[in-house]
């Protein structure tokens, strides 16, 4: 459901998202079509997808302007739609396909920073990477937010250390599996290498061994 595309994210674009106030950044759920001289939080929404794919460098400050009818063009180009430069929900929708939003991006961060903080990055990537998976599955719910916090789902939950605020690695890692990355090649579930591992997870297939982790499926 998450395609490769986009340029890698940048570390000032990782801490453009982390500081966005969160009220500016939930755009309305009452989709408006959006051009030049709109403003609001829709457009600092659309804003901020272009930049995770790499088609926007400027910062998501909510005004449309020819930056970002630029960048709109372009994606649109690259996804076969009309190069109108307007943001419909044709266009919306598929930019939603390949990018997630800054709650759902926080989410992801924070379920890396809990489960795999100090973790080599690619073994962080592969935790988020679980969650986009499991959202992609018909055996699991379909939203980031209902995968983290589905009961037992994620031992930090319980915890209380998925509540630690994530560094600009974790970010980074969320996008890069936004953006398709998935070092565990399918994982559904993981468990530390060194963890008694119970009958239920020797029966699953095993799709990657990373640092510290065993991903299955």
């Amino acid at each position: 459901m998450f395609k490769k595309l986009g340029l890698y994210a940048a570390a000032i674009v990782l801490l453009s998202w982390i500081i966005i106030p969160q009220a500016q950044a939930e755009a309305s759920n009452t989709f408006v079509t959006m051009s030049v001289g709109s403003k609001g939080p829709q457009v600092v929404d659309l804003q901020q997808r272009l930049r995770m794919l790499g088609y926007l460098s400027s910062e998501a400050d909510g005004n449309y302007g020819e930056g970002t009818k630029d960048a709109v063009q372009r994606f649109q180009k690259g996804a076969a739609i009309a190069q109108t430069g307007v943001v419909g929900q044709t266009t919306m929708h598929a930019l939603k396909k390949v990018t997630v939003s800054r709650t759902d991006l926080s989410m992801l961060a924070r379920i890396v920073y809990s489960e795999a903080r100090g973790e080599q990055y690619d073994g962080q990537v592969a935790i988020a990477a679980v969650v986009l998976n499991r959202v992609a599955s018909n055996d699991f719910p379909d939203t980031i937010e209902e995968v983290i916090f589905a009961p037992g789902a994620f031992h930090t939950i319980d915890s209380g250390t998925y509540w630690l605020e994530p560094d600009a690695e974790a970010f980074r890692a969320a996008i890069d599996a936004a953006k398709g990355i998935d070092p565990t090649n399918g994982g559904l579930y993981f468990n530390g290498v060194s963890a008694k591992q119970n009958d239920w997870f020797k029966s699953r297939t095993v799709t990657a061994t990373i640092g510290g982790h065993i991903f299955v499926k």
